[in-house]
């Protein structure tokens, strides 16, 4: 019995000292381990275009005890002309008649808000582009300290058709698939990718 006894103690101490360790434990953004990939489409068969922002600015709380409130008060601003799709030609029309055909400052600035808890879940994305605002689903999925967090966006709520309008234009050609017709679509799929920095004493 007495070693029993002892087995018993030692499983909750064991289990006390973790619990304890997990308290003393607080999460941190990265923003080295940070990145926020695109996938734009074009032709009617809707071919995927990839590409990243390579500026991404991060303001407010960055830390807390848990990774859910490490993220959940995050707001951000991503440099528009940051664009990178691996294709500066492209990049540059990108810059000039997408983004450009918007006045003012070319910061896509968003937060995000009604965040599930839980290992998976959903959240809202508000973004602001301009004088325009829109509010998009998400979906995240956590993997122990790394969040994965996509959704799709209609360029079209942020005040972007006209410039949609006038990259096609300029890229006509280039976006004609099989059937001959330019298209590019105002829907793009957005993923970002952030892994914690995890601090424990």
């Amino acid at each position: 019995m007495k070693i029993i006894h002892s087995i018993l103690v030692l499983i909750t101490l064991s289990a006390v000292a973790q619990l304890t360790a997990e308290e003393n434990c607080t999460y941190e953004y990265d923003p080295s381990q940070t990145s926020l990939e695109w996938t734009a489409f074009k032709f009617t068969e809707k071919t995927g275009v990839k590409g990243k922002f390579d500026s991404i600015k991060v303001v407010g709380k960055q830390k807390d005890k848990s990774k859910f409130g490490a993220v959940k008060s995050l707001q951000f601003q991503i440099d528009s002309s940051s664009v990178n799709s691996g294709v500066p030609d492209r990049d540059g029309k990108i810059k000039k008649f997408f983004f450009g055909s918007v006045k003012g400052n070319k910061k896509i600035s968003g937060t995000f808000s009604e965040i599930t808890a839980g290992e998976t879940g959903t959240a809202k994305l508000n973004l602001r582009f301009g004088n325009s605002k829109t509010s998009v689903p998400v979906n995240f999925i956590w993997k122990d300290d790394l969040v994965e967090v996509t959704g799709t966006v209609d360029v079209v709520t942020l005040g972007l058709q006209t410039g949609l309008g006038k990259l096609n234009v300029e890229c006509n050609d280039l976006h004609k698939g099989s059937d001959g017709v330019s298209k590019l679509w105002p829907t793009v799929d957005v993923k970002v990718v952030s892994t914690l920095k995890k601090n424990c004493k």
